[in-house]
């Protein structure tokens, strides 16, 4: 999805199909009981793929990883789209029912991360933009 189209477009489709819901977050309130966190985090990490952005230290390991996921909501067993970052300093997963909202927030998400990095990274990841950035991204 074009950056531009992305950006102009957040606002419209987020009035339109209303807010992303925050599910799980290390550091925050969420919109869901943290009683349910666990069933949440399960169901997110055994969701499907559907776009994924990862870094990757000097031996290889995952330092932080974004993903557009489609999983089962553990409540109303309904599909949900959903948003799920994670970093070795802080995790949150936000989700919506509408996929194009999910993905919106992904690209929000990744491009967030690249402008305000929460870790502290090599001047060379900074030199090609985000794909130099991350180790695996579909942002263009």
């Amino acid at each position: 999805m074009n950056a531009v189209l992305v950006m102009e477009a957040a606002p419209q489709i987020t009035a339109k199909l209303a807010e992303m819901r925050t599910v799980l977050h290390s550091e925050a309130p969420t919109d869901t009981p943290r009683e349910q966190a666990d069933a949440y985090r399960f169901n997110i990490l055994g969701g499907k793929t559907l776009r994924e952005s990862v870094i990757n230290g000097a031996d290889g390991t995952a330092l932080l990883i974004v993903r557009c996921v489609e999983y089962i909501d553990p409540v109303t067993q309904k599909t949900r789209y959903g948003v799920d970052y994670w970093s070795v300093r802080r995790y949150w997963a936000s989700d919506h029912g509408s996929r194009a909202l999910a993905e919106l927030s992904y690209e929000k998400a990744v491009r967030d991360e690249f402008a305000q990095p929460t870790l502290t990274l090599s001047r060379e990841r900074f030199t090609r933009g985000l794909h130099s950035f991350y180790d695996v991204t579909d942002v263009i």
